[in-house]
């Protein structure tokens, strides 16, 4: 029996959940009375996320991403682990648990509606090869009508490590040009597109050009208002101190047309540059955003 049966096989009496594949990869295909979604195998990886009464989707991802064995669907939610950019001797952006293959250890369906995932990764010879400390990660959804997802991670090791990590949310906007994004005002940014320059936050922001920011002390949630989809997304974070605001405009990433980065923009729950995370023998850290939705006005 292959990995698409023997999943099908083990989680046939979970209503609303059917294992597909696209191009390389075995997806877990959501349909209940609350949302629509998909979730990949590699990564763990929700690519996309509706609740049944909106219109359009809520997590974003591209109209024709790539679906390939080692690469990371453009779009949806990658988990960014145990370190967010660009490391500091490898090629590898964002850590590597996004490309590898995690394990499925419970599913459930509500009778409401909710489906519960369960996904965890365990360190191995080829992830010790990479980061040198042992670990466990566990990555729990919660699918309904708001969406909750929390990756949780485990120091199975002797020694402490440090880590930075990200939840890197796309959001599918009607246009990036009339969103107002409330609840990072008055804080301060660090501007990749201007060298990590330190640059105060006085007014709510708008995007009128590529923006490449992480904003600190910023555990609070935030709104994106979206007069296009008449809505506002809340985005709601546990465990992260700092925000990633990103929109590539023109500048599009491999896997995105040029005219989709009019349609989303990322507002993530992370820890990253010098919001590092320490985590101690046999502790647990856990990282959490929530997604909701309601009409705007």
């Amino acid at each position: 029996m292959d990995q698409l049966d023997s999943l099908n096989a083990r989680f046939a009496d979970c209503l609303g959940l059917e294992f597909i594949t696209i191009g390389d990869l075995i997806l877990a295909k959501i349909d209940t009375p609350l949302a629509r979604a998909m979730v990949a195998v590699q990564g763990a990886q929700i690519i996309e996320w509706q609740p049944a009464d909106e219109d359009e989707r809520v997590v974003w991802r591209a109209e024709a991403p790539s679906f390939e064995t080692g690469k990371s669907v453009r779009g949806g939610i990658p988990i960014c682990w145990p370190w967010f950019g660009n490391h500091a001797t490898l090629s590898m952006a964002h850590g590597f648990v996004r490309f590898m293959d995690w394990q499925l250890m419970m599913a459930e369906c509500s009778d409401e509606g909710v489906m519960s995932l369960h996904w965890r990764m365990t360190s191995n010879a080829q992830t010790l090869a990479l980061w040198p400390y042992p670990f466990e990660l566990d990555l729990i959804m919660q699918i309904g009508q708001t969406l909750r997802v929390q990756l949780v991670t485990h120091n199975t090791g002797t020694e402490s490590f440090s880590i930075t990590q990200g939840l890197h949310t796309y959001l599918n906007v009607g246009d990036t040009r009339s969103l107002i994004i409330r609840g990072l005002e008055g804080g301060y940014y660090l501007d990749k597109l201007k060298g990590f320059a330190r640059t105060q936050q006085d007014d709510v922001i708008t995007i009128n050009g590529a923006l490449d920011r992480i904003y600190y002390g910023t555990s609070h949630a935030i709104e994106i208002e979206d007069t296009e989809f008449n809505r506002v997304i809340l985005v709601e974070k546990e465990g992260s101190h700092s925000t990633v605001v990103w929109n590539p405009d023109d500048n599009v990433p491999a896997g995105m047309r040029p005219d989709e980065s009019r349609h989303m923009v990322c507002v993530e729950a992370v820890n990253a540059a010098d919001d590092t995370v320490s985590v101690a023998p046999g502790a647990r850290k856990i990282l959490g955003t929530t997604l909701s939705v309601r009409t705007l006005g």
